[in-house]
């Protein structure tokens, strides 16, 4: 998959010009650190207000993918609510983090790397959060983005000299 296809640039303009508060989260986050993650998923994390989860409904719709009214009053189980965006690519929708339950959603939005993407800022899950939540999950894929995510971070910090 190419990232700078137009569905996902797209999409996250949409989610930015709605001002929805989401991190990109999940095995695409992965990639994004450098780990070749084959993944036709991608997960996203949502503030779960209100406002926000109406933001989500108008952006998502105005991308193209549909006007689902479900979205204000339903719970996001990860895992269990998921739909099909840019390219036959499957969205899973989330508003809890399994592994980062000791931090709120701001903290770890401030965390995030923001990437610019094509002229889309983006969001993306700071690697320790991903780490994290990876090892809480704890899946066999889970477990191997473990041992790939914590050689990435190695590296990365000895280039900041941590």
């Amino acid at each position: 998959m190419d990232i700078m296809d137009e569905g996902l640039p797209h999409f996250w303009r949409m989610l930015n010009t709605h001002n929805v508060k989401y991190i990109m989260a999940g095995g695409f986050v992965v990639w994004f650190y450098g780990y070749n993650h084959a993944a036709d998923n991608m997960a996203i994390w949502l503030i779960d207000s209100p406002p926000n989860v109406k933001k989500f409904r108008a952006a998502f719709h105005e991308a193209g993918y549909g006007d689902f009214p479900t979205f204000e009053n339903r719970q996001f189980v990860p895992g269990w609510t998921q739909y099909y965006i840019a390219d036959g690519l499957i969205l899973d929708i989330m508003t809890t983090m399994k592994g980062l339950e000791g931090l709120n959603f701001d903290e770890c939005y401030e965390m995030a790397n923001k990437a610019d993407l094509g002229g889309v800022i983006v969001p993306f899950l700071h690697i320790n959060h991903l780490l994290a939540n990876k090892k809480a999950v704890a899946r066999p894929k889970d477990q191997l983005d473990v041992m790939e995510l914590e050689k990435i971070k190695k590296h990365l910090d000895s280039q900041t000299g941590k």
